[in-house]
Protein backbone atom coordinates (compact mmCIF):
# COMPACT_ATOMS: atom_id res chain seq x y z
CA UNK A 1 0.00 0.00 0.00
CA UNK A 2 3.09 2.34 1.08
CA UNK A 3 4.89 1.61 -2.82
CA UNK A 4 1.35 2.13 -4.17
CA UNK A 5 1.22 5.89 -2.20
CA UNK A 6 4.63 6.88 -3.24
CA UNK A 7 3.88 5.92 -7.02
CA UNK A 8 0.86 8.44 -6.98
CA UNK A 9 2.83 11.08 -5.21
CA UNK A 10 5.55 11.24 -7.75
CA UNK A 11 3.47 11.09 -10.54
CA UNK A 12 1.24 14.34 -9.21
CA UNK A 13 4.33 15.94 -8.15
CA UNK A 14 5.80 15.45 -11.75
CA UNK A 15 2.69 17.12 -13.74
CA UNK A 16 2.92 20.75 -14.94
CA UNK A 17 1.63 22.81 -11.97
CA UNK A 18 -1.11 24.38 -14.27
CA UNK A 19 -4.14 25.37 -12.82
CA UNK A 20 -7.86 23.84 -14.69
CA UNK A 21 -6.28 20.59 -16.39
CA UNK A 22 -5.52 23.02 -19.07
CA UNK A 23 -2.76 21.10 -21.72
CA UNK A 24 0.33 23.18 -21.89
CA UNK A 25 2.29 21.72 -25.17
CA UNK A 26 5.98 21.71 -25.87
CA UNK A 27 6.33 20.56 -28.82
CA UNK A 28 5.86 23.43 -31.85
CA UNK A 29 5.29 21.39 -34.44
CA UNK A 30 2.81 19.32 -33.11
CA UNK A 31 0.97 22.78 -31.79
CA UNK A 32 0.95 23.74 -35.19
CA UNK A 33 -0.25 20.79 -36.26
CA UNK A 34 -2.88 20.77 -34.04
CA UNK A 35 -4.05 24.41 -34.52
CA UNK A 36 -4.49 23.96 -38.16
CA UNK A 37 -6.55 20.46 -37.69
CA UNK A 38 -8.65 22.46 -34.81
CA UNK A 39 -8.99 25.82 -36.41
CA UNK A 40 -7.06 27.53 -33.35
CA UNK A 41 -4.34 30.57 -32.56
CA UNK A 42 -1.28 28.78 -31.11
CA UNK A 43 -0.13 31.03 -28.18
CA UNK A 44 3.46 30.54 -27.68
CA UNK A 45 4.50 31.36 -23.48
CA UNK A 46 7.95 32.26 -23.16
CA UNK A 47 8.75 32.54 -19.28
CA UNK A 48 11.19 32.11 -16.77
CA UNK A 49 8.64 29.83 -14.76
CA UNK A 50 11.01 30.14 -11.04
CA UNK A 51 12.72 33.32 -11.13
CA UNK A 52 10.32 36.00 -13.62
CA UNK A 53 8.20 37.50 -10.98
CA UNK A 54 6.10 38.85 -13.67
CA UNK A 55 5.58 35.59 -15.28
CA UNK A 56 4.58 34.33 -11.92
CA UNK A 57 2.07 36.82 -11.61
CA UNK A 58 0.60 36.68 -15.05
CA UNK A 59 0.23 32.46 -14.39
CA UNK A 60 -1.43 33.17 -11.11
CA UNK A 61 -3.66 35.79 -11.92
CA UNK A 62 -4.52 35.22 -15.54
CA UNK A 63 -3.19 31.99 -16.86
CA UNK A 64 -4.72 29.67 -14.00
CA UNK A 65 -8.11 31.15 -13.68
CA UNK A 66 -11.26 29.35 -15.21
CA UNK A 67 -12.24 31.84 -17.67
CA UNK A 68 -9.27 32.04 -19.05
CA UNK A 69 -9.07 28.00 -19.10
CA UNK A 70 -12.60 28.03 -21.11
CA UNK A 71 -11.66 30.27 -23.59
CA UNK A 72 -8.69 28.70 -24.26
CA UNK A 73 -10.26 25.17 -24.92
CA UNK A 74 -12.18 26.62 -27.57
CA UNK A 75 -10.15 29.14 -29.35
CA UNK A 76 -6.05 28.17 -28.11
CA UNK A 77 -3.08 25.87 -28.63
CA UNK A 78 -0.97 26.45 -25.86
CA UNK A 79 2.82 26.44 -25.95
CA UNK A 80 4.90 26.92 -23.14
CA UNK A 81 8.62 27.55 -23.55
CA UNK A 82 10.88 27.93 -20.14
CA UNK A 83 14.11 29.07 -19.19
CA UNK A 84 14.42 28.35 -15.44
CA UNK A 85 17.43 28.96 -13.47
CA UNK A 86 16.95 26.50 -10.57
CA UNK A 87 15.14 23.69 -11.76
CA UNK A 88 16.59 21.14 -14.37
CA UNK A 89 14.96 20.84 -18.26
CA UNK A 90 16.22 17.86 -20.75
CA UNK A 91 18.76 19.19 -22.92
CA UNK A 92 16.77 18.92 -26.17
CA UNK A 93 13.84 20.64 -24.50
CA UNK A 94 16.14 23.49 -23.54
CA UNK A 95 17.72 23.33 -27.28
CA UNK A 96 14.46 23.88 -28.67
CA UNK A 97 13.26 26.55 -26.30
CA UNK A 98 16.47 28.67 -27.18
CA UNK A 99 15.60 27.89 -31.00
CA UNK A 100 11.94 29.19 -30.33
CA UNK A 101 13.25 32.12 -28.57
CA UNK A 102 15.66 33.11 -31.75
CA UNK A 103 13.27 32.87 -34.28
CA UNK A 104 10.90 35.45 -32.31
CA UNK A 105 13.33 37.52 -31.13
CA UNK A 106 12.20 37.58 -27.23
CA UNK A 107 14.37 39.59 -25.52
CA UNK A 108 11.65 39.99 -21.99
CA UNK A 109 9.88 37.66 -20.05
CA UNK A 110 6.88 36.81 -19.98
CA UNK A 111 6.33 37.16 -23.64
CA UNK A 112 3.07 35.90 -25.44
CA UNK A 113 3.29 35.35 -28.96
CA UNK A 114 0.44 34.70 -30.76
CA UNK A 115 -0.16 32.88 -34.16
CA UNK A 116 -2.93 32.07 -36.75
CA UNK A 117 -3.50 28.14 -37.98
CA UNK A 118 -1.24 29.20 -40.77
CA UNK A 119 1.64 29.97 -38.34
CA UNK A 120 1.87 33.49 -39.23
CA UNK A 121 2.35 36.23 -36.18
CA UNK A 122 -0.57 38.88 -35.56
CA UNK A 123 -0.02 39.83 -32.13
CA UNK A 124 2.54 39.93 -29.26
CA UNK A 125 1.71 40.47 -25.58
CA UNK A 126 3.51 40.94 -22.59
CA UNK A 127 2.10 40.97 -18.55
CA UNK A 128 -1.49 42.09 -18.47
CA UNK A 129 -3.07 44.32 -15.79
CA UNK A 130 -6.35 43.12 -15.36
CA UNK A 131 -5.89 39.43 -15.08
CA UNK A 132 -7.97 36.82 -16.87
CA UNK A 133 -10.40 39.03 -18.58
CA UNK A 134 -7.87 41.80 -19.62
CA UNK A 135 -5.89 38.63 -21.16
CA UNK A 136 -8.88 37.31 -22.84
CA UNK A 137 -10.01 40.56 -24.25
CA UNK A 138 -6.39 41.04 -26.31
CA UNK A 139 -7.05 37.08 -27.46
CA UNK A 140 -10.49 37.46 -28.36
CA UNK A 141 -10.14 39.35 -31.42
CA UNK A 142 -7.93 37.18 -33.64
CA UNK A 143 -9.98 34.33 -32.20
CA UNK A 144 -13.38 35.65 -33.85
CA UNK A 145 -10.98 36.46 -37.06
CA UNK A 146 -9.62 32.96 -36.98
CA UNK A 147 -12.74 31.51 -36.52
CA UNK A 148 -14.42 32.98 -39.39
CA UNK A 149 -11.90 32.29 -41.93
CA UNK A 150 -13.39 29.35 -43.94
CA UNK A 151 -11.19 25.55 -43.99
CA UNK A 152 -10.08 24.09 -46.93
CA UNK A 153 -11.75 21.07 -47.90
CA UNK A 154 -10.40 17.72 -45.85
CA UNK A 155 -8.44 16.08 -49.15
CA UNK A 156 -9.35 12.43 -49.62
CA UNK A 157 -6.71 9.90 -48.19
CA UNK A 158 -4.95 7.93 -50.61
CA UNK A 159 -5.34 4.51 -49.99
CA UNK A 160 -2.48 3.00 -47.26
CA UNK A 161 0.22 1.77 -49.08
CA UNK A 162 1.79 -1.47 -47.51
CA UNK A 163 4.53 -0.77 -44.31
CA UNK A 164 8.18 -1.61 -44.85
CA UNK A 165 9.37 -3.26 -41.68
CA UNK A 166 10.38 -0.21 -39.51
CA UNK A 167 14.16 -0.23 -38.11
CA UNK A 168 14.53 1.39 -34.96
CA UNK A 169 17.60 4.17 -34.68
CA UNK A 170 18.88 5.44 -31.70
CA UNK A 171 18.89 8.59 -31.13
CA UNK A 172 22.09 11.04 -31.25
CA UNK A 173 23.85 11.89 -27.99
CA UNK A 174 22.91 15.71 -26.84
CA UNK A 175 24.94 18.08 -28.06
CA UNK A 176 26.86 20.41 -25.72
CA UNK A 177 26.23 23.91 -25.91
CA UNK A 178 29.82 25.96 -25.90
CA UNK A 179 29.42 29.48 -24.70
CA UNK A 180 32.27 31.85 -25.98
CA UNK A 181 33.52 34.88 -23.26
CA UNK A 182 31.10 36.67 -20.84
CA UNK A 183 28.81 39.02 -23.54
CA UNK A 184 26.01 40.82 -23.42
CA UNK A 185 23.32 40.20 -25.73
CA UNK A 186 20.14 42.03 -24.58
CA UNK A 187 18.64 44.71 -22.47
CA UNK A 188 14.99 44.94 -22.18
CA UNK A 189 12.39 46.44 -19.77
CA UNK A 190 11.28 50.07 -18.14
CA UNK A 191 13.89 51.44 -16.48
CA UNK A 192 12.73 51.22 -13.13
CA UNK A 193 12.78 47.16 -13.77
CA UNK A 194 15.52 46.98 -16.53
CA UNK A 195 16.66 43.27 -17.38
CA UNK A 196 19.94 41.87 -18.77
CA UNK A 197 20.60 38.51 -20.95
CA UNK A 198 24.38 37.83 -20.30
CA UNK A 199 25.06 34.38 -22.11
CA UNK A 200 22.60 31.91 -20.89
CA UNK A 201 21.47 34.41 -17.60
CA UNK A 202 18.67 36.93 -17.45
CA UNK A 203 19.02 39.04 -14.24
CA UNK A 204 18.16 42.74 -13.13
CA UNK A 205 20.26 44.98 -11.01
CA UNK A 206 20.87 43.48 -6.89
CA UNK A 207 20.68 40.02 -8.50
CA UNK A 208 23.57 37.25 -8.74
CA UNK A 209 23.04 34.11 -11.47
CA UNK A 210 25.70 31.34 -12.65
CA UNK A 211 26.61 32.13 -16.10
CA UNK A 212 28.52 29.80 -18.50
CA UNK A 213 31.11 30.84 -20.50
CA UNK A 214 33.53 28.86 -22.19
CA UNK A 215 32.41 25.15 -20.93
CA UNK A 216 32.84 26.31 -17.34
CA UNK A 217 30.72 28.29 -15.21
CA UNK A 218 30.83 31.48 -13.34
CA UNK A 219 28.74 33.32 -10.56
CA UNK A 220 28.44 37.32 -11.21
CA UNK A 221 26.54 39.89 -9.81
CA UNK A 222 24.67 42.40 -11.12
CA UNK A 223 25.88 45.89 -10.10
CA UNK A 224 24.22 48.10 -12.62
CA UNK A 225 22.64 48.15 -15.76
CA UNK A 226 23.32 50.86 -17.88
CA UNK A 227 21.63 52.80 -21.62
CA UNK A 228 23.93 50.29 -23.54
CA UNK A 229 26.13 48.11 -20.92
CA UNK A 230 26.06 46.54 -17.59
CA UNK A 231 28.23 46.68 -14.77
CA UNK A 232 28.90 43.22 -12.89
CA UNK A 233 31.07 41.64 -10.43
CA UNK A 234 32.61 38.71 -11.62
CA UNK A 235 35.48 36.29 -9.13
CA UNK A 236 35.79 39.31 -7.42
CA UNK A 237 36.80 41.82 -10.53
CA UNK A 238 34.76 44.48 -11.71
CA UNK A 239 33.83 44.04 -15.32
CA UNK A 240 31.75 45.95 -17.82
CA UNK A 241 29.60 44.17 -20.36
CA UNK A 242 28.80 46.29 -23.25
CA UNK A 243 25.68 45.38 -25.96
CA UNK A 244 28.02 44.14 -29.11
CA UNK A 245 25.26 45.70 -31.48
CA UNK A 246 26.55 49.05 -30.12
Amino acid sequence: MRCWISILLFTCLGQPAWGQSLEWLTDFQAAKDKAKSENKLVVLYFTGSDWCPWCQRLKSEALDKSEFADFARANLVLVEADFPRYKAMPQLQHMANLQLQKTYHITGYPTLVVLNENGHEVNRIGFVHGGAPALISKLDRHAKVNAQRPQAPAAAEPPERPRKPVTWTPPPPPVQIHYGPLALKAISGPKDRRIVLINNASLMTGEKAKVRTEDKEVVIFCKEIREDSVLVTCDGKDIELTLASK
